[in-house]
Formats: C-alpha cells, structure tokens, sequence
C-alpha cells in the first residue's frame, strides 16, 4: 500500500512541476517545512509545528511529502548497502558506494546511477 501512495506522491509532484503551476524551489521549501514540521509535532510542539504547514495546499503538502518519502527511502537502501558491506568504521557511504561500484558491485552502481549521492532537501 504505501508504494501505492508513494506512486500517487510522485505523479502529483511531477505534474505539479512540469505543469508550471510550482516551481521547483517551491516544492523544496514545502519539503523543508514539512520536515521541520513533522519534528516539532512530534517532539512536543505541535501548535508551533502545525501553523507551520497550516495554510499550505494538499495538494502542495503531499508534493512535499512524497518528496521526503522518496528521500527516506534512498536513506533506507544507503543504510542497507553500508550495514551489508561492513566498510571501514570511518569510511562515509560515499567512499563505500563509489569503492564498491569500482570493484563491479551492481547494487553499488545502481544505488548511484539512481543518484544515491546528489540527492539534498
């Protein structure tokens, strides 16, 4: 079910792009907000984290929403992908990744063809 919504997320935030009608920038501050929204109200502050998002448009929220949700999945296939390799205790995962595809791990250069490392809200 919730790769359903994140489907629908997608979809509504690609035709809300490309339609004209958000700009990309926009689509990045309402990620930001609902982030930092979803912390306050899940930390004690929920009237501050609310009338952070209060007067956004649904369908402007869940654009923002599937973003971070496909974000939170990149963040889960990288914690994946480091847990599996055990690489250096220092190593980043970016070092691993990119050691990784060099020594033809396929999972390693799919994780970065997909754009595992550019990817910033």
């Amino acid at each position: 079910m919730a790769e359903v919504f994140r489907g629908l997320y997608r979809t509504i935030a690609w035709a809300s792009v490309t339609s004209g009608t958000m700009a990309f920038q926009e689509v990045i501050d309402n990620a930001c907000l609902v982030a930092r929204a979803a912390h306050l109200m899940t930390h004690g502050e929920f009237a501050e984290g609310y009338s952070l998002i209060r007067d956004m448009q649904g369908s402007d929220f869940l654009t923002a929403l599937g973003m971070l949700a496909d974000q939170e999945v990149m963040v889960k296939k990288l914690s994946d992908f480091k847990e599996k390799h055990k690489g250096k205790k220092s190593e980043t995962v970016a070092a691993l990744l990119t050691r990784a595809a060099e020594e033809g791990d396929e999972e390693a250069k799919s994780l970065l063809a997909a754009g595992a490392l550019e990817r910033r809200v």
